[in-house]
């Protein structure tokens, strides 16, 4: 079993390899970032990258030891209505349309948002995701801060309810694309 820490921003390329490999297969991500290989190579590379000098540098990134697994957190509406360099302009509108229907259901008060829990996808499945994010809980439990985040599965749905996540509102759906389910938890 492998432990849960801050990454350190050296391990950037690391944790862009995790994520990348951990939302390949993603609804979300395949409706985002629609030709697979470009998604692999180029996409998730770009958006992960710069998703990630932001946790470092306004939120946390934590990690497993063994690079299994990857969570950035990053305080509530703190986004960037900058384009990511690298995407095309297609990916780049989808991207906004996803990224605007989030940001009109983000709750106003403070609070931490955990977005993209990733999990390689060879060790899913193993508890590995509700450990990374018992430890960021437990961090913001300890500062009395609520948290966020957007469930784009069943499976992940059910795994937040468990750890005290709330539905914050019903659940969204782009044009033509997957729902995501928007949840709340007040500190513990």
């Amino acid at each position: 079993m492998s432990d849960v820490r801050a990454a350190e921003p050296a391990e950037l390329d690391a944790v862009v390899a995790i994520l990348v490999a951990a939302f390949q297969d993603d609804p979300m991500s395949r409706w985002v970032f629609p030709g697979d290989e470009r998604r692999r190579a180029v996409a998730h590379p770009a958006f992960f990258r710069e998703l990630l000098r932001a946790g470092f540098a306004v939120g946390s990134v934590d990690v497993t030891d063994d690079h299994s697994a990857a969570l950035i957190w990053l305080p509530g509406s703190a986004g960037d209505d900058e384009p990511v360099a690298g995407l095309d302009p297609a990916e780049q509108d989808r991207l906004d349309v996803l990224l605007g229907l989030m940001a009109a259901r983000e709750p106003t008060e403070p609070h931490w948002h955990a977005q993209f829990i990733g999990v390689l996808p060879g060790r899913q499945r193993e508890g590995i995701g509700g450990r990374l994010l018992s430890h960021g809980l437990a961090r913001y439990d300890a500062e009395g801060v609520p948290t966020y985040l957007e469930a784009s599965s069943p499976d992940s749905t059910r795994l937040y309810r468990r750890l005290g996540f709330r539905d914050h509102g019903p659940a969204f759906r782009p044009p033509g694309g997957p729902p995501m389910q928007p949840m709340w938890r007040a500190p513990a």
